[in-house]
Order: C-alpha cells, then sequence, then structure tokens
C-alpha cells in the first residue's frame, strides 16, 4: 500500500506544479509585525502595540514594540492600526467530495483567503474510479502536498469518509456501510491504516455498530465524532467517549422531557429500516419539543458534557432559514456549474408553509441551546458543513454571537478550542510565543464587532505570509477556473 501511495502522490505532486498558479514563497527571512494588537484567544484583553516576530514556520518572539529583539533582515510589517488573531478553523466541512465540487486546490485557496488555517474535513463517499481499493486516497495526498509545503492550503484533520448503517433502497448517500459490529471494528481498523486522523459517524449506525466503533476508535487510538445516531441518546454518546456531537443531533431531545418519545418518533421517520436522510420533524411534534423543554435535563446533560469532555459543534449556518441567496457574490464568483446546481438546484420547489415554520421554530431552539450550553461551559467548535468555503466560518462565528457568545467566546471556537479538541493546544490555537506560525491579520477590532474578522488585511500559514494583493490573487483563480468549468 505505501508503494502505491507513493504514486499517487508524485501523481498528484506533479499536478499540483503544472495547475497551481501561487505557488509557496521561496523567502526564508524572519518576518515582524510591528506595533498591532495582539488578541491571543486565550482570553486575555486585547493587547495594543505589540511586536510579533515569526521565524521559520513559529512564532519565535511576542512583546511591546520597541522590546522585542527584531532579527537581521527580518522583513518588517508595520501594523499599525491593525489587530492579529490566530488563524480560523472550520471544524466541520466536505471539502473532498469531489462529484459537486471545483477542483480541491482552489477549495483550499478559498479557505486561506478567508483566514481559515486548518479544517476539520469530516469525509466523502470517495471516487473508486481514481484509486482502486482506496477511494479517499487523494484526500491523504492533499493532506501530504501541503504538509510538504508543495501547495498552498490549510491544515487538513481527515476523517476520509463516513460510517453509516446498511445501504437500504432509496437512501441517496454511499458512505462506508457497515451492517453489524464485526464491520465497523473492520471499517476503523481500516481507516486507521489508511491514515485517518478521526472517525466520522452517522445516523442510521446500530446501537450494537455505534459500540463497537466507539471500543474500536479507542483501541486505535483514534478520536470519534458526528452525528448523534438515531438510535442513540447524546448522553449516551457523551458517556461512549464521542469526542463532538453534530449539528445539536440528540443534544435538541435531550433537553425534553419527553426525549424518549422524540427518539422514537425520529426512528420512524429517519431510522435504520428508513430509505431516507434525516431531516426535520413534522411542525406539531417541533413545537411539542420546545414546550417540553427543561432546564434541569439540560444542565444535568451539559454537566455531563463538561465531565467528558464532550465538545459540540452547533453548525448554526446549517439550521438557519436565512439561506445565502444565489445572487450572493461568493455564489456568483466562486462556485462552479455543478456546485451552484448542487446549492441551488433548478429543480427545487418552495418549501410549505408548515415545514419553514418548523425549521424557523427549531433553528430559534438551536440558538437557545447554544447560549445555555455557553452558560454551563460546555466547549463548542465552529463548523459550517456548508459550501461556502473559508467565508462560512464567518457566518458561523456571526451566529455565535447572536446566540449569546461573546465575541471572544465565538473566536476560541475557531481558534483555542479546535486545538485543545485536537490536543495540539501545546503548538496552535492562541498568539503566544513558540507557537505554529497561523495568523491573522485584521483592519479592525473583531472583540468590537465579530463581522470585523471578516476585514482580512493579510494571512499567515505555516510562517508564510499572504498580503492583501496574494490573497487577492488567489480568489482571481478560484474566479477564473469556477466561470470556466
Amino acid at each position: 500500500m505505501r508503494a502505491a501511495l507513493g504514486l499517487l502522490s508524485l501523481i498528484l505532486l506533479c499536478s499540483v506544479l503544472i495547475f497551481a498558479q501561487e505557488r509557496p514563497s521561496t523567502d526564508q527571512r524572519s518576518i515582524a509585525f510591528t506595533h498591532v494588537t495582539v488578541i491571543d484567544a486565550t482570553g486575555a484583553p486585547a493587547q495594543p502595540d505589540m511586536t510579533v516576530v515569526i521565524s521559520g514556520n513559529h512564532i519565535t518572539a511576542v512583546g511591546k514594540a520597541g522590546k522585542v529583539s527584531i532579527p537581521r533582515n527580518a522583513r518588517v510589517q508595520n501594523a499599525t492600526n491593525k489587530f492579529m488573531i490566530p488563524g480560523l478553523w472550520d471544524m466541520h466541512t466536505h471539502a473532498f467530495i469531489r462529484s459537486r465540487k471545483s477542483f480541491p486546490l482552489y477549495v483550499m485557496y478559498l479557505f486561506i483567503a478567508n483566514g481559515v488555517t486548518g479544517i476539520r474535513d469530516m469525509g466523502s463517499s470517495g471516487v473508486r474510479d481514481d484509486f482502486g481499493d482506496f477511494p479517499y486516497a487523494q484526500d491523504l495526498e492533499w493532506r501530504q502536498a501541503i504538509e510538504a509545503g508543495v501547495l498552498i492550503g490549510p491544515r487538513l484533520n481527515l476523517s476520509l469518509t463516513i460510517i453509516n448503517g446498511p445501504r437500504i433502497q432509496g437512501y441517496p448517500r454511499t458512505w462506508a456501510a457497515v451492517a453489524d459490529a464485526a464491520e465497523a471494528r473492520q471499517e476503523v481498523i481500516f481507516l486507521k491504516k489508511l491514515g485517518a486522523d478521526s472517525i466520522k459517524i452517522y445516523d442510521q449506525l446500530s446501537r450494537d455498530a455505534y459500540y463497537a466503533i466507539a471500543d474500536e476508535a479507542k483501541k486505535q487510538n483514534l478520536p470519534f465524532s458526528g452525528h448523534v445516531p438515531v438510535l442513540v441518546s447524546a448522553s449516551e454518546a457523551s458517556d461512549a467517549g464521542q469526542r463532538s456531537l453534530e449539528h445539536d443531533y440528540g443534544v435538541l431531545f435531550g433537553c425534553s422531557t419527553r426525549e424518549s418519545e422524540f427518539m422514537a418518533e425520529e426512528e420512524k421517520l429517519y431510522g435504520p429500516a428508513v430509505g431516507r436522510l434525516r431531516g426535520i420533524l413534522p411542525l406539531e411534534d417541533v413545537k411539542n419539543l420546545v414546550d417540553s423543554y427543561s432546564d434541569e435535563k439540560a444542565a444535568t446533560l451539559f454537566a455531563k458534557f463538561v465531565k467528558n469532555g464532550t465538545y459540540v459543534t452547533p453548525t448554526l449556518v446549517r439550521a438557519s432559514v436565512d439561506r445565502v441567496p444565489e445572487s450572493d457574490p461568493r455564489v456568483v464568483k466562486y462556485f462552479s456549474p455543478a456546485l451552484r446546481e448542487f446549492s441551488f438546484p433548478s429543480s427545487a420547489k418552495p418549501l410549505a408553509s408548515d415545514v419553514l415554520e418548523a425549521q424557523k421554530l427549531m433553528y430559534r431552539y438551536h440558538v437557545r441551546i447554544v447560549g445555555a450550553m455557553r452558560h454551563a461551559g460546555v466547549k463548542m467548535l465552529a463548523g459550517t458543513d456548508n459550501s461556502f468555503f473559508g467565508s462560512g466560518v464567518h457566518d458561523e462565528l456571526e451566529q455565535l454571537v447572536k446566540a449569546g457568545l461573546t465575541p471572544m467566546e465565538a473566536l476560541q471556537t475557531a481558534t483555542r478550542n479546535p486545538a485543545e479538541y485536537l490536543n495540539n493546544l501545546h503548538s496552535m490555537g492562541t498568539l503566544e510565543k513558540g507557537k505554529l506560525a497561523d495568523l491573522v491579520l485584521l483592519d479592525a477590532n473583531p472583540l468590537e464587532l465579530i463581522e470585523n474578522a471578516r476585514k482580512i488585511s493579510a494571512v499567515v500559514v505555516n510562517g508564510q505570509l499572504f498580503d492583501r494583493k496574494a490573497l487577492d490573487r488567489l480568489l482571481a483563480q478560484v474566479e477564473t477556473a469556477a466561470n470556466n468549468q
């Protein structure tokens, strides 16, 4: 297998050299940002008039301007009136579902241009025609090329695929299907050998398969995360060691005094024996769910999350009914025709009034839950699960602030919390001496207004500086590629 992956690596690297117009910089000089306001994401107040020095791919000094030694021949950037934060992470994305997305190189460019220097990719169905028995190998090749400095892109934490229950007629997605506990264990072992960083689980798993994944993932020293399956409660998932719960699945029911009733209803609609994707409950059920919210139930559940170290990725942008319109510049400029049709299908019909009302009510319930989790000290992660690569993180940060998080807390869901979740807080996630140089330079203070995190002046990725002109060149290449497919 190593030989096969080595050959794939050579093929990918050659293709990158052919297609990538924006090459990684060869300038090895240190970089010094002077007179910058540092927002280090530790929770400390903003620190004005600071100097930040980068040598290689690490932060080598942080201190008051004039009191930090700047290396000889360093590139000095006067950052007066600018603000520096750690690089952002999107902790729930699907950047490699190639059947509906543009060439992954340009997806990587979009992340960087929006200040996203790391992503947790939650898997694709793979393309077996490309790689025979290794349908997710191309994802690994992108990671390898980025780590080698051959192409520009964010750090990649890969699940490779999604483990779900057995395939049923009518079910539209082809994830890695497991029929029982034995197959579930085999899939975890296979993904570990292939090079997965984590395991992603899905809705239709049986309880036996779910607990087999939990046990085998622990043996293989892999975190497992994803949807809380229809047949498992959020409390059970936390106790089983599920590292993060996505989209508030399970959490919404877990705060209700009628949890078992709603789980039974969802099993009828979307359980393992039903060939349809998980969706929203009927309006009357949603009303009953909201009415049955219990402060006591919520407090007990959230205390368990805190005790067990369970993270939640709310993806409020996914739950919101205020969807980005097709006329949004991000769609017009950067969506390929296939992605535009996927996101805004021409065959789509307007939602029925009761479905729309149910979605609006459920979104408000999501917001309430997020506010309660924040109050209880539950660790949350910024994730998007959408096609607005990079820019969607900013949408999510704004949603989290609307739900009750402070701007600092929202920033931490995309900086410090991801680093802690990945057990890498020693090397990233905050702006401190000795950490990796993944940074974003802003034109305005995001602690005053979280929308200011969009006002990007420059991005540093693994020590490489992209000023505004370089970022605009990346965006121009994406726009050209998207509109010529």
